[in-house]
């Protein structure tokens, strides 16, 4: 469904999301995102695209496991850190 369909209709997308269905969303043609029921599954989707997430936790778990414990400013910062950098467009005249 392109970009333009979604804003005419976003109610009754977002309804039929929540009974269960999952639309692409698609912008001159091209795959920009999927809509998609939230639910354990997605949870796990995108836990699995933050590698960085993923190692944190499982370092968390096994420091648990040890009685240790990471203090969340330390994690914080980490995680601050790591952060990619975000690209703005610029309109050029």
């Amino acid at each position: 469904m392109g970009i333009r369909e979604l804003k005419a209709r976003t109610s009754e997308i977002i309804e039929r999301v929540e009974k269960g269905e999952a639309f692409l969303v698609t912008k001159r043609g091209r795959g920009v995102s999927v809509l998609l029921p939230f639910g354990e599954n997605v949870e796990d989707m995108i836990l699995a695209r933050a590698p960085e997430f993923v190692r944190l936790w499982e370092r968390g778990r096994a420091e648990y496991a040890r009685g240790q414990t990471t203090p969340w400013s330390k994690l914080r910062k980490e995680l601050v850190a790591k952060k990619p950098k975000r690209h703005v467009a610029r309109r050029v005249r």
